[in-house]
């Protein structure tokens, strides 16, 4: 996408863009950006400010989700927590 079509989009239209781009990507920041964005004017963050916590929360939870993964594809017999082991004493 060229940067004239960026900047020819309505403000309107830019959270419907972001949320295609998000689906296209594959990203999982699809619902917090809005939230991270409202944040970020609030507290005047640069842009670099706003980018680097909107890839930290996609690291953040594509690393949750990949341990989500291998465990179930371990086939462990069942997942034990600590308050599992803590409601036993």
């Amino acid at each position: 996408m060229s940067s004239t079509a960026i900047t020819t989009a309505t403000k309107d239209g830019l959270p419907s863009m972001i949320a295609y781009l998000t689906r296209v990507l594959k990203t999982s920041t699809g619902a917090c950006w809005e939230d991270l964005a409202a944040q970020a004017r609030d507290e005047n963050w640069s842009h670099e400010e706003y980018l680097a916590a909107l890839l930290q929360r996609q690291v953040a939870d594509r690393e949750s989700k990949g341990t989500v993964m291998r465990i179930r594809t371990a086939h462990f017999p069942q997942v034990k927590t600590l308050e599992d082991f803590n409601a036993r004493i």
